[in-house]
């Protein structure tokens, strides 16, 4: 570089070899530029003021040029400095001499493509662990920020570590939308207990079409809590729409996943949330707070604290807040859990969930239910799994008088330890197909569908269970002590009469298998009234 700099008489003919280590690359002289500043990775400023170019082979710019080290070790820039004068020169955003070289480097490269001679807005990260103590700010519209054969960053500072939100008026406030930003094939950690408080390691604000793929989050739960920083993995909100994709958070001390208030349209596939646990207690994996529009697809949330997923309400605005709505959640697992498999409520009445749907989920080996439902409507699970919880399979519990419209179509529950479907005081559920049943040789799961109640609420009515293939559940098919239906319609199967042990609603149906016998309720929702239907040969 000393030599380039020296040269008198450049010519723009000429390809210029820089050789120094970390900035090897080719340069060329651009008679035409008299004003870029000097970044020292892709502008440098010889003699006569002089501007030469680094040429671009593969169309991005690499961090190493603007000086990163990457031996996860920690470097202010007073090692290289001995004033922050002398610092800015090279790193205009500098803000003292103790800031990370690599945090100073990493930003610098985000920059310089977000300069208006920009080129590029493709950044590499190479191979190494880069420490940074302030956080990476990428609001450059197209960008991608990708990492190359295992690049991690250590945050060390109580900050978010990358952010995306161009603010207004020189504050946070009121993002304005940034697009196309991508990032790939990072590792951020937060192993020594840094962290924002009530944000994401990773948090995207008003970023419209984010593409996150094979992004990693790694925190230390217990240092966190430690040093009480409550801190999710990847944040998004106030208008992020997007997909992310092959991504996993383990470790923090609030949802790993947070698709927060005004995230919409946004795709979360094959990702994996774990050994989320804090000192708010109960912390989810995955948490959807009055976002619209959200799907997860083939994702994993196991061995947290709370839900593996949870769907709920956000308290945005004061007073108000705002629902979740066009929820999709279509397969994989969320099992394993110290909380239930997957928890939807609100907690901010009289707001709730709206249309969610759940499709070839398994939730099972949770320490409460598979899926509970504490309010919502206009809710679908088809296919679901359910197997081995210490409550019940499915809980659909109307705990604010705001849970109704619920199908459950072919569900597969199995040797729960309280109930297979548990029903609290809903109005408007139907069972349909599927299997519930206990084949231990010990049965622990009590009834194939109980209706339980909730004193002060009104009975379950508008029930429909129809078709179910229930069996070898302790208090059998159907159980609804003190909380019988009164309105809906079964449809059953069994050995022997159904008088005085069946309850089910009036226009119900009962089929004897033993005797070839068909029953129907003509009377009341308790267990008398059923009526054995003439049989013509």
């Amino acid at each position: 570089m000393t030599d380039l700099r020296a040269l008198s008489t450049p010519s723009a003919d000429t390809v210029y070899f820089l050789t120094d280590p970390g900035l090897e690359g080719p340069f060329r002289y651009l008679a035409q530029d008299t004003s870029s500043a000097e970044n020292y990775g892709t502008v440098i400023v010889g003699a006569n003021a002089a501007r030469y170019h680094r040429i671009l082979l593969d169309n991005e710019i690499d961090t190493g040029w603007f000086g990163t080290i990457g031996d996860g070790a920690n470097h202010p820039l007073s090692e290289r400095f001995t004033t922050l004068t002398e610092a800015r020169a090279i790193y205009p955003h500098a803000t003292a001499l103790t800031d990370e070289i690599d945090w100073c480097a990493i930003q610098a490269a985000i920059n310089t493509a977000k300069s208006a001679n920009a080129v590029t807005t493709a950044i590499r990260i190479p191979r190494g662990d880069y420490v940074i103590n302030q956080a990476l700010r990428a609001e450059v519209d197209g960008l991608l920020l990708r990492g190359l054969g295992g690049a991690s960053i250590s945050i060390e500072m109580d900050y978010f570590g990358l952010m995306v939100n161009r603010g207004t008026g020189g504050t946070e406030a009121d993002p304005q939308p940034v697009y196309g930003v991508q990032v790939r094939d990072l590792t951020f950690r937060a192993m020594k207990g840094y962290g924002p408080t009530n944000g994401g390691i990773i948090i995207f604000n008003n970023c419209r079409d984010l593409l996150l793929d094979n992004v990693t989050v790694v925190g230390d739960a217990a240092k966190l809590t430690e040093r009480q920083r409550l801190t999710n993995g990847i944040g998004t909100s106030q208008g992020t729409t997007g997909v992310l994709r092959n991504c996993l958070v383990d470790g923090t001390s609030k949802p790993g996943y947070y698709i927060a208030n005004g995230s919409h349209h946004i795709r979360i596939e094959g990702c994996e949330a774990r050994n989320v646990s804090g000192s708010l207690g109960y912390q989810p994996g995955f948490g959807v707070s009055g976002a619209d529009s959200i799907t997860l697809v083939d994702c994993q949330g196991h061995d947290n604290q709370g839900a593996g997923l949870q769907i709920t309400c956000d308290g945005y605005p004061a007073g108000v807040g705002t629902p979740s709505t066009n929820i999709q959640v279509i397969g994989g697992q969320y099992s394993h859990n110290r909380g239930n498999g997957i928890l939807m409520g609100t907690n901010l009445v009289p707001q709730y969930p709206r249309d969610v749907q759940l499709v070839g989920v398994d939730t099972s080996d949770n320490e409460l239910n598979g899926f509970l439902s504490g309010a919502g409507t206009r809710v679908v699970l088809a296919d679901h799994v359910a197997h081995g919880n210490k409550n019940s399979g499915i809980a659909i519990v109307n705990y604010f008088a705001i849970t109704s419209s619920f199908q459950v179509i072919d569900p597969q529950v199995a040797n729960n330890a309280i109930h297979g479907v548990e029903i609290r005081s809903v109005d408007r559920v139907t069972i349909q197909g599927g299997r519930t049943f206990d084949d231990q040789a010990v049965a622990t799961q009590g009834a194939g569908v109980a209706l339980v109640p909730i004193a002060g609420e009104a009975a379950p009515s508008n029930i429909r269970i129809l078709d179910v293939d229930a069996f070898g559940n302790r208090l059998g098919a159907v159980s609804s002590t003190g909380a019988d239906a009164i309105s809906g319609q079964y449809r059953l199967t069994g050995t022997g009469s159904p008088e005085n042990v069946v309850a089910a609603p009036v226009g119900s149906q009962f089929t004897d298998l033993a005797a070839g016998l068909h029953y129907v309720k003509t009377v009341g929702t308790g267990k008398i009234g059923w009526k054995a239907l003439a049989t013509v040969l």
